[in-house]
């Protein structure tokens, strides 16, 4: 891997992770009751728990592994990748990142939003999205590019 490709996708890399812990750490949504009378906030994590406290343990669970535990079993997958660690099974692993950045984040925390926004939503609450929700959004995005860069840099190194 050329050095300007390293530099670049380790950048993208821990950009991205920032985002995504930053995601993780800040609101994704907000919602006022009674004109501001009461305020709330949604954290992506206390998303997955309010799930399983009401009993849909399948969204909460949707919500876990694709928001949560995928993103972070990409995140080290991809950090192996830019340190270039050489794993045996480099071909299925690469397999599984594929895979994962098929599936992974994006869609599923779209779909967990609009749940979460439809279950709270009535006359007397108004829900918005908060920061949490750009950051994770960001996070995804780069290392959907950080993916890219490495993709097309290891055809050019088999050409």
């Amino acid at each position: 891997m050329s050095r300007n490709t390293l530099i670049v996708a380790l950048s993208l890399y821990v950009v991205s992770l920032v985002f995504f812990v930053l995601g993780l750490m800040y609101p994704i949504m907000g919602s006022e009751i009674l004109l501001g009378l009461k305020e709330e906030m949604a954290y992506l994590f206390g998303s997955v728990t309010h799930f399983y406290r009401e009993g849909d343990y399948f969204i909460g669970t949707l919500i876990l592994l694709f928001s949560i535990v995928f993103p972070i079993l990409k995140y080290l997958l991809v950090g192996l990748r830019i340190a270039q660690v050489q794993i045996v099974q480099h071909k299925r692993l690469t397999t599984i990142l594929d895979i994962i950045s098929k599936w992974a984040m994006l869609d599923v925390f779209v779909v967990a939003l609009v749940i979460v926004n439809m279950k709270f939503d009535s006359l007397l609450i108004k829900t918005y999205l908060e920061i949490g929700t750009t950051f994770f959004a960001l996070s995804i995005l780069l290392l959907m590019c950080c993916t890219l860069v490495l993709k097309y840099q290891t055809k050019a190194d088999t050409v």
